[in-house]
């Protein structure tokens, strides 16, 4: 993986955005100014043009995570210039010619030509579509549109290229055409003969032509390559693709931005606009679709180094697909809550609508790049089909290994060696929580391979999983249907404790969260104390060397099966109410506690009522201070929304979909397969984005209020797919919740995701969190 340098990067976008402020950008990008060639190369003495071109051939040397940054910056500042059409297209391509070629002077050309476009001197546009939406090179029907003959010791070249960005002001053209040899790349001066130009403009202003070649005569000299041509130009589209991304989540970000900052002074009905929660969850979800578009471009940049071509193209089209969605859709909502005003070009809104239009469209719009995505991304495989899993009886596993260093396909091929060999058969696929006596024998066998805490510190006991390991880790449970231990001790409690607890707690508590010898439950929730969870009544009175409890819990996941429970508790009645929790560790085997165990729609006793009648807890107990429970308690929140916002919930359901859509044949229903594709892709962001906050937690930082987000669409998503197999089940989408058909359980999902919505804090609730924490919408 290809990791950025974070500081770098920062600095890289701080000084973009202060060269950028010196000119107002906006201004000229409303007056539709032309390509400024002075500006062109100031922007070219900040090394924008070369940015990712090896310093040997004028560039800075960089990787793509620098370009992006640049390019989210320009976004923001609505630069007039177009980056991605006149620097990183016609650099991108050249760079990778690399192969053999038509020769030593071919390769000084192409040399040549690069460093003029990092110089600023000389400026290029890469003309390659012959057909409206066309996404790769050669695709268009009768492979190029452009044919190449050889006569009299030139080259001659007829057709057309279509949408060419930056249209008619630029010095030359990157043309490739087809002859009898195959693809072939020419360098055209915009002065050639025979080059008849269609000028056009774009949405936002900018230049874009249709080419004609008639009869048009080219020295041997305008040859750049021969080999490698289609490839290196399918690549350099993508790159084009990923950073034109970036430029749309800047400039979507910024105009949201502007948006809150209208809404927080603009007055109606005696109250500000910010005041009004439909406008603040409106706000919310254009901003959840801009995240997930950053998310997807950080993994596709992450992932980039090590992606072969077909994963580089997948990659692309996820991004190019959700920046796409997320540009209009933030432009389109600020127009509508600016008003009137908004529809005025005198509103700089204006200019963030047409841009987000312009780029949305040009190299492939969201629908083409989601029904690519969905025809290039790997479906989910049929486990008991997979000869990889295969293993050999009384196979040894590994208890300890350097996981993270371990190829990827090699630990995943394992995991699946492991899973056939240990996991009981007859658990398989079950769709509900199952209680503890009947899971335990595979929690102990977890833990007994040392395998049980996947995402704790190697020095507690964990695999110390990075984020890819530890998605992979959980699609490949997904995959062959383990279900769920109670892990409450494992991905809540055992985190707190790193950070909270007392080294006697973690000595104490721990080893009997790894070996299954403790099985903890929350108690959090209250009959008044949901969402509001500050307004908890469950009392402890400290008396002595203890605290003795008296209250409620309820909505506790496994309670009944529990041998302990951590806890919020009021341990000061006469403060604010947040500043006067503490966080308990409580023994559930206790004198004066009881417990109701409650029925949930799906017919499953998932849930529990827990009382306490002045039960007696050591002091010892307290996590962290007495009444500084409530920081605690939020950044436990953060971790259970961390786990709701895990994939696995979304890859089980898309793993029911695909085989029922097998048994019915519905993969050759093309109406099927492109809302299937539709929520792949919402699936696979929701992947990139949980891997952004996975990595924070596995490095100890704070998790933000920007979870929420992922909170929400993890579950929004797993209930978009548990609609799609219902109505993929057809009558069995009306079976009872606990029966299968097919190994299909058809409703589980569904109403797995409709709690989901519920748990860890509503997802309108975290909607009001983004709004006034994130979003800083003062009404909210």
């Amino acid at each position: 993986m290809n990791l950025p340098d974070d500081a770098l990067i920062e600095e890289i976008r701080d000084s973009a955005r202060d060269f950028l402020r010196r000119r107002d950008q906006r201004q000229r990008k409303r007056q539709g100014a032309p390509l400024d060639r002075d500006y062109w190369r100031e922007i070219a003495g900040v090394g924008w043009l070369g940015m990712t071109v090896p310093e040997t051939l004028g560039g800075l040397g960089l990787d793509w995570h620098a370009m992006a940054a640049v390019m989210e910056e320009a976004g923001r500042a609505q630069l007039p210039e177009p980056l991605v059409a006149a620097a990183v297209l016609p650099a991108a391509l050249l760079m990778r010619l690399d192969g053999p070629d038509s020769g030593d002077a071919a390769a000084a050309v192409r040399r040549g030509l690069l460093r003029d476009i990092c110089a600023g001197t000389r400026i290029v546009a890469l003309a390659w579509q012959e057909a409206e939406g066309q996404l790769e090179a050669g695709e268009a029907a009768g492979a190029f549109g452009v044919s190449v003959t050889s006569c009299e010791g030139a080259y001659v070249l007829n057709g057309e290229k279509r949408h060419v960005i930056a249209g008619d002001g630029v010095d030359g053209w990157l043309v490739c055409g087809d002859g009898e040899q195959g693809p072939a790349l020419f360098y055209l001066p915009a002065d050639t003969q025979g080059v008849a130009v269609t000028p056009y403009a774009r949405a936002d202003g900018t230049r874009a032509c249709h080419l004609a070649l008639e009869a048009v005569a080219v020295p041997p000299d305008s040859l750049l390559a021969r080999h490698g041509v289609l490839d290196a130009m399918d690549a350099a589209l993508d790159a084009g693709r990923l950073m034109q991304a970036a430029e749309m989540i800047g400039a979507a970000r910024q105009v949201l931005a502007d948006t809150v900052v209208y809404l927080n002074t603009r007055q109606q009905f005696g109250k500000s606009l910010a005041a009004f929660q439909a406008l603040q969850h409106r706000l919310v979800d254009a901003a959840m679709q801009v995240e997930l578009a950053a998310s997807s471009l950080l993994s596709a940049l992450k992932g980039q180094a090590d992606a072969d071509r077909t994963a580089a193209r997948t990659a692309a089209s996820r991004v190019k697909a959700r920046a796409a969605r997320a540009g209009v859709e933030a432009a389109r909502l600020a127009v509508q809550l600016h008003g009137a005003i908004g529809y005025t070009d005198e509103c700089d809104v204006s200019l963030y609508f047409r841009h987000a239009l312009h780029h949305a469209a040009w190299l492939g719009n969201a629908t083409a790049h989601r029904q690519r995505f969905g025809a290039l991304a790997p479906v989910p495989r049929d486990e008991d089909q997979d000869a990889a899993a295969a293993h050999k009886a009384g196979e040894d596993f590994p208890r300890d290994a350097d996981w993270n260093a371990m190829p990827e396909a090699d630990f995943r091929a394992m995991l699946r060696r492991f899973f056939r060999a240990r996991y009981p058969a007859h658990l398989r696929h079950v769709p509900w929580r199952l209680h503890w006596d009947e899971i335990k024998d595979w929690y102990f066998t977890l833990s007994r391979q040392g395998w049980i805490a996947p995402s704790w510190p190697r020095e507690h006991g964990g695999m110390a999983l990075s984020p890819s390991r530890l998605i992979a880790y959980i699609e490949e449970a997904e995959r062959h249907g383990v279900a769920r231990a109670p892990d409450q001790g494992l991905v809540m409690l055992g985190p707190i404790l790193f950070r909270h607890g007392t080294q006697e707690q973690r000595d104490r508590f721990l080893p009997g969260i790894l070996s299954g010898q403790d099985v903890w439950a929350q108690g959090y929730s209250e009959p008044n104390a949901g969402s509001d969870l500050a307004a908890l009544r469950c009392e402890a009175v400290l008396d002595g060397d203890e605290l003795v409890v008296t209250g409620q819990k309820t909505w506790s996941t496994l309670a009944q099966d529990a041998t302990h429970m951590f806890m919020l508790v009021r341990t000061d009645k006469t403060v604010k109410k947040q500043a006067g929790i503490s966080f308990l560790l409580v023994d559930l085997r206790s004198p004066a506690v009881s417990r109701r165990p409650i029925r949930t729609l799906a017919g499953h006793e998932e849930f529990c009522e827990v009382f306490f009648d002045q039960v007696r807890v050591p002091r010892a107990n307290l996590v962290g201070e007495l009444n500084a429970g409530w920081g605690i308690a939020k950044e436990l929140l953060g971790f259970e929304r961390l786990f709701s916002g895990s994939p696995k919930h979304a890859n089980h359901a898309l793993q029911q979909i695909y085989s029922r859509a097998r048994q019915r044949g519905l993969l050759a229903d093309a109406a099927f397969r492109d809302r299937l594709a539709e929520l792949r892709l919402d699936a696979a962001d929701l992947t990139a984005m949980y891997e952004v906050f996975a990595d924070m937690a596995r490095r100890g930082l704070p998790l933000p209020p920007q979870l929420s987000l992922l909170k929400i669409w993890a579950t929004e998503t797993h209930e978009r797919l548990g609609a799609l197999l219902i109505q993929a089940s057809e009558e069995y989408g009306g079976a009872a919740v606990q029966d299968n058909h097919g190994d299909v359980h058809a409703l589980a999902p569904y109403i797995n995701a409709l709690a989901a919505t519920i748990f860890s804090g509503t997802n309108e609730i975290q909607r009001n969190i983004y709004a006034k924490q994130v979003l800083g919408l003062e009404g909210a």
